[in-house]
C-alpha cells in the first residue's frame, strides 16, 4: 500500500457540489434503514391518532418520543422506554412541587426558574445515563413554561401532568409496535447485520479479483459501514438468549467482522488495483468469504471449513485473510476465548448514576451557568414582552447546548435548517395549501406520516445530519399536534420560529462571546491526546495473554476509537466557525484530517502486529524476535510521542525545532528473515506510514494555508 494514497488532499470542490455529494452520502439507504423508518413512521402516526382522539393537550411531544425511542432492538426499546418513563416521573414530582412552594410566590419564582434551568444543564452534563438526561431537559423545559405566569394551582398541575402522559402514550406505542414487527419480521438482526457487512467486503474482493474499479458507491457503503460500527450487533449479541458460551463465541465473531470492515474501507481507499498475485489471491479469500457467510448463518452446525491460506503480499488484504481464518475456529471452539477478549469490543458497565468527576470537575459548574445564563436571558426577553409564545426558546437553548461553540454552532445551525424546513415549509406550508382541503383525521393522517418520514429519513443519517431530522420533526409537530385541533393559525408556526432564533442568539451571545472554545481547540486537544494514547498502545505486549493485559489492550483501543471518532465530531464543526482565523483552523482542520487518515491505518496495523504477536499461527516467535519486535514499538512510539509534543508547542504557539529528527530502523526491517516473514510486511507498512507523517509535519506548519485550499 502507498502511503501517499492513504492521506486526504485539500478539497477544491465548490460549496455546491461538496453540499450535493454530501447530501447523497447522507441519505443514500442502507441495510435496515427502510425498516427503521417505517417503524418510526408508524410509532409517531399512531401516537398523533391517540392524542387527537382522546383530545390531550400540548400533545406535540408525544409523537416525538415515539419518534426518538431507540429501536437497535425490542431489549434496547423497552429500556429505552424505562428510562424516558423515569425521566418523566421526576419531573412529575418535580414541576409542580417546586412550582408550588417557590414558582407561585412572585418573589421567588424568577429565582426558581433560574435554579431549575441550571440543574437541567447539570444534569445534561453529568447524568451517566444520557437518554434520561434529555428527557428530562426537553420535558422540564416544556413544563416549565406552564408556570410562565403563576395562575391557578389547579391548572398548572393539570396541564403539567398532560405533558408526562402524551410522551408516556408514545413511548406505549412504540413497545408495541416493536413487538409486533418482532412477532412478524423472523429474521435474525445478529446475523443479517453479519452478513450485510461481509457482503460488503465480498464485493470489494470480487471487483479487486476481477481488476475491476472500485466504485465509488462501494466505497461510500464501506465508509457508512465503518462509521456505523458494529455497536448495535455487539448489543444484540450480548442480549441474545443463549449460553456464555454462545454469546462469547459471536462477540468474538462481530469484533473480527468489525475489524474487518475497517480494514476493507483502508484497503478500498488505498489500493485502487493489486498484482496478479494479490487478484488471485482476493478471488480466493472471496470464495471462502462465501463459505464463511453461509457457516455463520447456521451456527457452524452444519458447514465445516478448513481454511487455506492464499499467497498475498499486500498487509491490508493479509490481515483480512487473519481475521476471516479465526471465524471458523471461534464457532468451532478451537481456540481460547480468552485470547481474543483483548480484540472484543465491551461497553464499560455503567457504574453510577453520574458520570466520575461529575462533583469535583470546574468545567461542569462553568458548563451549567453558561446553559442557565442563556436560558435565563431568553426568559427575561419573553417575559418583559408579555409574549409566551417564545417559550421554545429555553427548549432551544437545551437541546442545542454542547461542550465547545464549534459543535453548538452545527447543531444550532442544524436546529436553525430543520425549524425552516418542518415549521415554515411542512408546517406553514401545510396550513397554507393542504390543511384548508382536509376534512377527516384520516387526511391528516397522511400528510403527518408524510412529513415523518421525510424527518425520520434524515434523522437516520450520520452524526453530521441526523439531528436536522429531528428538528424537522420537532416543529412540524408543535405546529400541528400541540392542540388536538388542526392548526389553522400562522402566528404559532410564527412564535415557534422566532423562539428557535431567540435561543440560538442568546446561545452564541454566552457561548462565544463569553468564555469562547473553538472546535478547533477541542479538535487538536483531542488529536493530541490520541497520539499519545497510540505511543502507549505500541508498546503493548501480548505474547502470554493474561487478564491484566487484556484489559489494559482493551481500554487502550476502546479509548484511541473513541478519540479518532472525537476527532472527526469536532473537524466536521471547525467550518461553521467564523470569524479572522478560519482560514487558519480550516487549513489545520486540513492537515489533522489527513494525518488521522494515516494515522487510523497506522493503528489498524499495529492491532494486526498485535494479534500476530499474539496468536502466531503461521510460525511461534523466539525470544529474539520478541525482542525485535519490542525494540521496533519503542521507536514507533518515541516516533508518535515526538509528534504529540511538536502539535502541542504549535497548538500553544511555542517555540518548535526546524524538524523532527530522523527515525533509525532497525536493520532487520531491510532484510528477508523466514522467522520474521508474518511480520515484516505490517513493520515495513508502518514504517512508510511513520516516515510520511513525519515528513509532512516538518515540512508544514499547522496553521499553513495551502494554494490550493479553497
Amino acid at each position: 500500500m502507498n502511503a501517499d494514497a492513504a492521506v486526504l488532499r485539500t478539497d477544491t470542490r465548490s460549496f455546491t457540489a461538496w453540499f450535493v455529494d454530501f447530501l447523497r452520502s447522507e441519505l443514500t439507504p442502507y441495510p435496515g434503514r427502510g425498516l427503521l423508518v417505517a417503524r418510526m413512521v408508524i410509532s409517531a402516526t399512531l401516537t398523533m391518532l391517540l392524542v387527537m382522539t382522546f383530545r390531550i393537550p400540548n400533545g406535540a411531544t408525544g409523537p416525538l418520543y415515539a419518534f426518538l425511542i431507540s429501536r437497535d432492538n425490542l431489549l434496547s426499546t423497552a429500556r429505552s422506554v424505562r428510562d424516558v418513563l423515569f425521566a418523566f416521573a421526576l419531573c412529575a414530582l418535580f414541576v409542580p412541587v417546586g412550582a408550588r412552594m417557590f414558582g407561585s410566590v412572585p418573589m421567588t419564582h424568577f429565582l426558581w426558574e433560574a435554579t431549575s434551568i441550571f440543574l437541567i444543564f447539570f444534569l445534561i452534563r453529568t447524568l451517566d445515563n444520557y437518554s434520561i438526561a434529555s428527557a428530562i431537559g426537553l420535558m422540564a423545559t416544556s413544563a416549565l413554561a406552564i408556570w410562565y405566569l403563576p395562575g391557578p394551582a389547579e391548572h398548572n398541575v393539570e396541564y403539567t401532568l398532560w405533558q408526562i402522559v402524551s410522551p408516556a402514550v408514545g413511548a406505549g406505542v412504540t413497545i408495541a409496535v416493536e413487538v409486533v414487527f418482532h412477532a412478524l419480521v423472523k429474521q435474525d438482526e445478529l446475523q443479517r447485520g453479519l452478513n450485510d457487512r461481509l457482503s460488503l467486503i465480498e464485493e470489494l474482493l470480487g471487483c479487486y479479483a476481477q481488476n475491476f474499479a472500485v466504485p465509488h458507491a462501494l466505497e461510500r457503503r464501506l465508509t457508512q459501514a465503518t462509521m456505523i460500527g458494529v455497536g448495535g450487533l455487539r448489543r444484540t449479541a450480548a442480549r441474545a438468549s443463549t449460553t456464555p458460551t454462545q454469546r462469547a463465541q459471536m462477540n468474538a465473531i462481530v469484533s473480527l467482522v468489525g475489524r474487518s470492515v475497517d480494514y476493507a474501507a483502508a484497503l478500498a481507499h488505498t489500493a485502487r488495483t493489486l498484482s496478479d498475485a494479490d487478484r488471485r489471491a482476493a478471488q480466493q479469500l472471496a470464495e471462502q468469504l462465501a463459505t464463511t457467510r453461509q457457516l455463520i448463518s447456521k451456527g457452524g452446525s452444519e458447514i465445516h471449513l478448513e481454511w487455506i491460506a492464499t499467497s498475498s503480499t499486500l498487509p491490508l488484504l493479509r490481515e483480512l485473510e487473519g481475521m476471516f481464518s479465526l471465524i471458523p475456529r471461534v464457532l468451532a471452539g478451537s481456540e481460547s476465548l480468552e485470547a481474543y477478549d483483548a480484540f472484543t469490543e465491551r461497553a464499560l458497565p455503567q457504574s453510577s448514576i453520574f458520570v466520575r468527576d461529575a462533583f469535583h470537575n470546574p468545567e461542569h459548574l462553568v458548563y451549567a451557568l453558561s446553559g442557565c445564563l442563556a436560558g435565563m436571558l431568553c426568559y427575561i426577553l419573553y417575559v418583559s414582552l408579555d409574549w409566551p409564545g417564545l417559550a421554545t426558546s429555553v427548549t432551544t437553548c437545551v437541546l442545542t447546548a454542547l461542550s465547545n461553540i464549534g459543535a453548538s454552532r452545527q447543531k444550532q445551525l442544524l436546529r436553525l435548517g430543520g425549524a425552516i424546513i418542518g415549521g415554515f415549509i411542512f408546517g406553514m406550508g401545510a396550513q397554507i395549501l393542504v390543511l384548508p382541503w382536509l376534512n377527516s383525521i384520516a387526511g391528516f393522517a397522511v400528510l403527518f406520516a408524510v412529513a415523518s418520514a421525510a424527518a425520520a429519513w434524515i434523522a437516520t443519517s450520520s452524526a453530521r445530519l441526523s439531528y436536522c431530522g429531528l428538528q424537522i420533526a420537532l416543529a412540524f409537530y408543535l405546529i400541528n399536534v400541540n392542540d388536538f385541533h388542526m392548526q389553522l393559525s400562522l402566528a404559532i408556526a410564527r412564535d415557534r420560529a422566532l423562539g428557535v432564533l431567540l435561543g440560538i442568539s442568546m446561545m452564541w451571545l454566552v457561548f462565544e462571546r463569553l468564555h469562547p472554545k473553538t472546535a478547533t481547540d477541542a479538535m487538536l486537544e483531542t488529536f493530541v491526546a490520541n497520539l499519545r494514547l497510540l505511543a502507549q498502545f505500541s508498546t503493548q505486549a501480548l505474547f502470554r495473554p493474561d487478564a491484566s493485559s487484556i484489559a489494559r489492550v482493551r481500554r487502550l483501543r476502546t479509548a484511541i476509537s473513541n478519540n479518532f471518532a472525537a476527532v472527526n465530531a469536532q473537524a466536521d464543526a471547525v467550518p461553521f466557525e467564523i470569524g479572522a482565523a478560519r482560514a487558519r483552523h480550516m487549513a489545520a482542520r486540513d492537515h489533522i484530517r489527513r494525518w488521522q487518515a494515516i494515522l487510523r491505518t497506522y493503528f489498524l496495523l499495529e492491532l494486526a502486529l498485535l494479534q500476530y504477536a499474539a496468536f502466531s499461527t503461521a510460525e511461534s516467535l523466539t525470544e529474539e524476535d520478541n525482542r525485535a519486535l519490542q525494540e521496533f514499538d519503542a521507536i514507533c512510539a518515541q516516533r508518535v510521542e515526538a509528534m504529540a509534543a511538536r502539535l502541542d508547542a504549535e497548538r500553544k504557539e511555542l517555540p518548535l525545532p526546524a524538524a523532527l529528527p530522523a527515525i533509525e530502523w532497525p536493520a532487520w526491517l531491510a532484510t528477508d528473515n523466514g522467522s520474521r516473514a508474518g511480520m515484516l510486511p505490517l513493520a515495513r507498512e508502518i514504517r512508510q506510514l511513520l516516515d510520511r507523517v513525519t515528513e509532512e509535519m516538518s515540512a508544514t506548519p499547522l496553521f499553513a494555508i495551502e494554494q490550493d485550499q479553497t
